[in-house]
């Protein structure tokens, strides 16, 4: 009985979410999910060639990214900006650890 209400609540949950997310954000439209990704891929490369910690590949991730999109391949090229926007988090983590790199006394 118990599984059977836990599976039955789960189910209810799902169902509900999956209507509130539905009706949030238009799934069919993948220019704003690029348009953002890219910009913040951007923002963070720029952040981190400011602080000369930029990684080699993210610029040309930005690029084949851009191109992707412009070719119709929408879907592949928001995957590259996300994984490029990953990159500049990753940097600008790698960033704040290099200030504490070094010997302690």
């Amino acid at each position: 009985m118990k599984r059977v209400l836990l599976i039955v609540l789960v189910l209810f949950t799902l169902i509900a979410l999956a209507g509130y997310m539905g009706s949030l954000y238009n799934w069919n439209n993948n220019s704003n999910s690029f348009k953002s990704s890219i910009a913040a891929a951007e923002t963070g490369y720029k952040e981190n060639l400011a602080a000369d910690m930029a990684w080699r590949d993210t610029g040309k991730m930005i690029k084949e990214a851009k191109k992707l999109y412009k070719s119709g391949k929408n879907v592949a090229a928001i995957i590259l900006a996300n994984k490029a926007h990953k990159q500049t988090v990753n940097a600008t983590l790698q960033t704040i650890l290099a200030k504490t790199a070094g010997p302690r006394f």
